[in-house]
């Protein structure tokens, strides 16, 4: 009895398969067909190139957008295009120092102004004494009014030209002349005078005077020292201004032995050490 309705039911079981209708492993989607999956990505719409939102234009931002740190050192790398190229010591920057005056004005008159060239200046000893020196000095005279009515053209535009090579030069290289040195130096046309200085007895000694367009010639023909030719100052005179303006300047200080002796000379002079 139960092995007969075990036998039964499976006999309607497999006629039920057996009857079923055949599906397929996945549905067929009606219309287009899809190669990417479908996603929930949203939809952005692009605007037309000429439309400009004028009321939404963010406003500049003063803030500066910095690189990343630079984490092992702590400080932040700059790109090439806001690094300082410009060097440091460049000429627009670096403020030029003008140089010590060269020349010092002494004094003037109706024809001249007189200037001392500081370079020129030079202590010699008195020939024949032993502890007395005298200033060696060169004196500049640069006429006021140059009279080239006379002179060839070529001369004239030279004497009349104010520029001049070693003002330029000078400026180039960064260190500017002096406004004295400047204004000595424009004259192309001038005077020089070498004197001699005696401060003990208070003399001057007159050894040439040149006449000089441009440069001076270095073969000076002048007159040799002599004790006659040394001369008592008269009041008043040029010889007088010149002496009492130069050893304002340049000082009387060296006119004796102990004025050029060295620290080693005074220890063995007055410490009585020798030391060498």
């Amino acid at each position: 009895m139960n092995a007969k309705k075990y036998f039964a039911g499976t006999a309607t079981l497999l006629a039920l398969l057996i009857n079923a209708p055949a599906y397929a492993d996945e549905p067929e989607l009606a219309g287009e067909e899809y190669d990417e999956p479908f996603t929930d990505a949203p939809i952005i719409i692009v605007p037309d190139e000429d439309f400009i939102d004028e009321e939404n234009i963010p406003a500049p931002s003063d803030e500066r957008i910095l690189p990343p740190p630079n984490y092992s050192t702590g400080e932040r790398i700059l790109p090439p295009s806001r690094v300082n190229t410009q060097p440091k010591n460049s000429a627009s920057t670096k403020k030029q120092k003008t140089q010590k005056a060269r020349f010092v004005k002494l004094a003037a008159d109706d024809l001249y102004t007189y200037y001392l060239d500081r370079q020129s200046v030079d202590w010699k000893r008195v020939p024949y004494l032993a502890n007395e020196y005298m200033a060696d000095v060169w004196i500049r005279m640069v006429e006021h009014n140059v009279d080239t009515s006379e002179l060839p053209q070529d001369l004239a535009d030279y004497i009349n030209d104010n520029e001049s090579a070693e003002i330029s030069l000078a400026q180039e290289n960064g260190r500017p002349l002096n406004p004295v040195d400047v204004e000595v130096l424009q004259h192309k046309k001038y005077f020089l005078e070498h004197y001699y200085l005696r401060p003990k007895t208070k003399q001057i000694q007159f050894l040439c005077e040149l006449e000089v367009v441009g440069h001076p010639q270095n073969t000076v023909s002048e007159r040799q020292y002599d004790y006659k030719n040394w001369e008592n100052l008269i009041p008043g005179s040029v010889e007088s201004i010149i002496y009492q303006t130069v050893l304002r300047e340049i000082g009387t200080s060296k006119s004796t032995e102990r004025g050029h002796m060295t620290f080693v000379d005074m220890v063995e002079e007055y410490a009585r050490i020798s030391l060498r």
